[in-house]
């Protein structure tokens, strides 16, 4: 059974800071990428959801949400668990809850354990594999921040922790500067097997290898490599 407590008149949810590229103010449009129509702003399509435009609301949330904003990834994540403005579906409104928590939004986790009936084992893999593929252009450019929210799928997401994969993502991202990264590092590998810490260390020997070959050639990291 659904745990109650989920609102339909949604906040307009701000992000924490978190370490990494600043996130855009709640009321700030993204920028659209280049050729593709200007996206709206977060108030804009909080304003349609109150006054009786749910499915308009949701398709500017949806924009947002896509565009990275993690305050549309909430609050997209919110009325899929309410089916308001968009077909009730816990698989997308873990999806985006996922995002949004990677994105530092701190009521995101609360909706997650609201949620938790409906994650099962393999849907916590795919919604891994999904959001994984999502990261996937930001980590081949080198980004530490990126790195670390793909560690967290691994540790925290899978229904199979892979911590020694997660340890070298962290260890990756914490090499390259990310604030709260080597604090995260630690924790991990201090869940791992003595007998395996060095296997996951030069885990993320073998991936910085692989990043120097393709998007972060060049880059000061890579010409730390033994």
């Amino acid at each position: 059974m659904r745990a109650p407590g989920l609102l339909l008149l949604l906040p307009l949810i701000a992000a924490a800071p978190l370490p990494g590229p600043a996130l855009a103010a709640p009321d700030q449009a993204t920028p659209a990428a280049a050729g593709q129509p200007a996206l709206p702003d977060l108030a804009t399509a909080m304003a349609a959801l109150s006054d009786g435009r749910a499915p308009e609301g949701a398709q500017m949330l949806l924009a947002l949400a896509r565009a990275g904003r993690p305050e549309a990834q909430f609050n997209l994540a919110l009325l899929y668990a309410q089916g308001f403005g968009v077909p009730q579906n816990d698989r997308e409104s873990l999806y985006w809850g996922w995002r949004a928590r990677l994105g530092g939004i701190p009521a995101a986790p609360a909706l997650i354990d609201r949620l938790a009936e409906a994650a099962t084992p393999a849907l916590r893999d795919e919604l891994a594999t999904r959001i994984a593929a999502d990261l996937e252009p930001r980590i081949a450019a080198g980004e530490g921040r990126a790195m670390l929210e793909r560690s967290l799928l691994l540790v925290d997401l899978l229904a199979k922790p892979d911590l020694q994969t997660g340890y070298a993502w962290q260890a990756l991202s914490a090499a390259l500067g990310t604030p709260g990264a080597a604090v995260l590092r630690d924790a991990t590998l201090a869940r791992i097997e003595p007998r395996n810490r060095l296997a996951a260390q030069d885990a993320a020997l073998a991936m910085l290898r692989d990043l120097c070959a393709g998007g972060m050639q060049g880059q000061a990291l890579c010409a730390t490599l033994p």
